[in-house]
């Protein structure tokens, strides 16, 4: 489960995605807007599959945020970000560096 202060408020989701900066990859689009802190949110389509797929690919998401967070050092990025899901990855190595370079891309704003 991500942290309390990495959580994107439900309320925000939509200002998210309409005032923010898109960067598409294979699996997802990574949308980003300045913001205080650094915060994400997930939206997983159900075109992906059954609930048990969704469910892996949000927690696969999840966890390769928490090590990008790390690894980039960015916590003290302030951006809301959100990533929208919209094809179905199992493999978590994938999913991170698909990851990774949209979020360094939306630093680099």
């Amino acid at each position: 489960m991500l942290p309390k202060k990495y959580r994107l408020p439900a309320k925000a989701f939509r200002n998210v995605y309409s005032k923010g900066i898109k960067f598409r990859g294979q699996y997802g689009m990574l949308v980003a807007i300045p913001s205080q802190s650094l915060r994400i949110g997930f939206v997983i389509n159900k075109k992906i599959g059954n609930a048990i797929q969704r469910h892996r690919m949000t927690r696969l998401l999840r966890a390769s945020f928490l090590e990008l967070v790390k690894e980039l050092n960015i916590e003290n990025k302030s951006f809301d970000l959100e990533y929208v899901a919209f094809e179905f990855c199992s493999i978590k190595d994938t999913l991170k560096t698909e990851l990774g370079k949209q979020i360094k891309q939306a630093c680099s704003l």
